[in-house]
């Protein structure tokens, strides 16, 4: 079955993590996805391709100088800004965040649930692992992700007193969740050393920023964590609409698709060549790369069949409300649905109400199923939050058996 997965905003192969997310993807969707029918066709083939269109995307003249740097930034100089979202997240979920200062993993893990940890865990290898120990830190985050979501509050969580040991333990576990020949239990010790840089970077990471947001009553104070937090949010909301102006001005017309919208056909057409002839197609598309996919089928592309549509935390009704899709006709407004592209046999739109760029479809469309979904983390993260959770699969599955 092909199966190709277009990516959103704010997605470079400069970023870090970006190959063990790929990787992560792929190990994800052949897991859950694996025996699935679509119209009685099973699935033969779940390898996902994945077309990159992010280097054609927008670009900053001086580098996002424009933001403006505050004292709660020099405050804090030694808390990357990647790892702001993760420390919130944090934040978010303890009623005492300043009591986790010295073993944050652990703490979230006993006072919420294994699951809440490992997301958090999961953010910090695909944070700072080199791309060299990607393969090994996709492996490890499917197998611990499974073995959390089956045991979310297991009784030798009461044993441990560190971090550390919880890191070391997950491993155990997940080396003995794998099934057997599936994975040498051997390989899953490689991630051992990313995993302990990317706790000792977390913990040190949670006390300076201890230091730099709390107020004269011990607790984050709303104003200082907004600041603190203001430029991961402005990157995030500055490529994203930068990458959605970049693809309108470029999108170019049916007889000459536009840059993206051409490497992305050429993308599918080649996975449908190497498929069976009686193989149905799935596109899993993430935020803006479901508004692209949803112009490429409604107007480039009329004529390509889809068996399944997947959108997830993406902005197609917005764009439909705000009659921007080629394919869009003004003269259709509530209460009145719009049509869904009758090459789209299957639609599935998924999204979190924590996610603001992410909207639901039902109302403005017909023949769409909407699944909402709580990635149970924090509003800057959810957005790619999806993606990375091994039980986003597992009810992903359980939607399209529905069908």
């Amino acid at each position: 079955m092909p199966v190709v997965f277009v990516h959103g905003v704010n997605t470079r192969k400069s970023e870090p993590g970006y190959a063990a997310r790929l990787g992560l993807i792929d190990r994800f969707v052949q897991k859950h996805l694996a025996g699935v029918t679509l119209g009685g066709v099973a699935v033969t083939s779940l390898s996902p391709s994945f077309p990159y269109w992010g280097d054609l995307a927008t670009t900053f003249a001086w580098n996002m100088a424009s933001l403006p740097t505050g004292k709660i930034n020099a405050l804090g100089p030694a808390v990357d800004d990647q790892l702001r979202p993760l420390i919130a997240a944090l934040e978010d979920d303890l009623s005492n965040a300043t009591s986790a200062k010295q073993q944050p993993l652990l703490t979230l893990a006993k006072t919420k649930t294994l699951p809440h940890a490992v997301d958090v865990i999961s953010g910090l290898l695909l944070q700072t692992a080199a791309e060299s120990q990607a393969a090994v830190v996709a492996d490890f985050i499917v197998a611990a992700s499974g073995y959390a979501e089956a045991n979310p509050s297991p009784a030798w969580l009461g044993t441990l007193s560190t971090d550390e040991q919880l890191l070391d333990r997950l491993v155990t576990e997940a080396k003995a969740s794998v099934p057997a020949g599936v994975q040498a239990l051997g390989v899953l010790d490689k991630v051992l050393n990313p995993l302990a840089t990317a706790g000792a970077t977390f913990k040190a990471a949670v006390q300076s920023a201890a230091m730099t947001v709390l107020d004269r009553s011990g607790d984050f104070a709303s104003t200082k964590l907004l600041a603190w937090q203001r430029r991961p949010l402005n990157e995030t909301l500055g490529r994203f609409f930068g990458d959605i102006f970049i693809y309108l001005d470029t999108r170019g017309e049916m007889a000459a698709p536009g840059p993206i919208l051409k490497l992305i056909l050429n993308a599918i057409d080649a996975a449908k060549a190497g498929a069976a002839a009686n193989e149905p197609l799935i596109i899993i598309a993430h935020s803006l790369g479901g508004v692209i996919c949803f112009d490429l089928l409604g107007h480039f592309r009329p004529d390509l069949t889809v068996d399944l549509f997947v959108t997830v935390g993406s902005q197609v009704s917005h764009f439909e409300e705000m009659k921007r899709f080629k394919a869009s006709n003004l003269g259709v407004r509530g209460p009145q649905k719009a049509p869904t592209p009758v090459n789209i046999k299957r639609w599935i739109n998924i999204f979190d109400e924590v996610d603001i760029f992410s909207y639901a479809c039902d109302k403005v469309f017909d023949r769409v199923i909407d699944f909402a979904y709580n990635t149970q983390t924090y509003v800057i993260k959810a957005h790619g939050a999806y993606l990375e959770q091994d039980r986003f699969y597992s009810r992903l599955r359980t939607r399209i058996d529905a069908l």
